[in-house]
């Protein structure tokens, strides 16, 4: 059985950042938002966004609207239930065949919303964490079309930190440099591996 370390963290706080640390020491690393994104390309989630959402969903008829997609689900909480009763599933069947094929005794699955969507195959859940201040300077800058209301509005739709620190087994400190926080990863590795 293997040990599935679960990393997550607030838009900004350098979830990306530690898995690519990981990937680069050896680890399997299973990114859920680059999957979901690339599974919504395909059939049948495809098609059951486009039911759900129109065509408007997709531009050019190959590429995934995102603008498109946050207008709706940050104007329509039905519609942001909806179509995350679509792309949960998809992602946690795509995950458990990757789980299958993947390498080593721990492996890990980096997810924003690990905590929101109570994901029970965390065996310890990282918790990358950053003060909101500077997630938001990271996301403006990684985003320089975003509006200021535009992170806030989709900060607001997040857990907040402390909900996020009382949910986490282990606490990753992104507030200062890399190097902080590569020896912040490795306490954080020695502490479950």
């Amino acid at each position: 059985m293997k040990k599935i370390v679960c990393i997550t963290g607030g838009m900004g706080s350098g979830k990306s950042t530690v898995a690519r640390f990981l990937v680069e020491a050896g680890f399997a690393v299973y990114n859920s938002d680059t999957r979901a994104k690339e599974l919504m390309l395909l059939e049948p989630v495809r098609g059951q966004i486009e039911y759900l959402l129109g065509p408007s969903a997709y531009l050019n008829n190959e590429l995934l609207n995102r603008q498109f997609l946050a207008d709706q689900i940050f104007t329509h909480p039905e519609k942001k239930g909806a179509l995350e009763a679509i792309v949960h599933p998809a992602v946690r069947a795509d995950f458990e065949h990757w789980l299958g094929r993947a390498k080593g005794s721990v492996v890990f699955k980096e997810s924003a919303l690990i905590l929101e969507t109570g994901d029970n195959s965390c065996t310890t859940v990282f918790l990358v964490d950053c003060p909101v201040n500077t997630r938001f300077q990271r996301v403006k800058q990684r985003n320089p079309d975003w509006t200021n209301e535009d992170i806030q509005a989709r900060l607001d739709h997040q857990l907040t930190d402390v909900e996020r620190r009382n949910s986490s087994s282990i606490i990753i400190d992104n507030s200062g440099s890399i190097e902080t926080l590569k020896m912040s990863l490795d306490q954080a590795l020695d502490k479950c591996i």
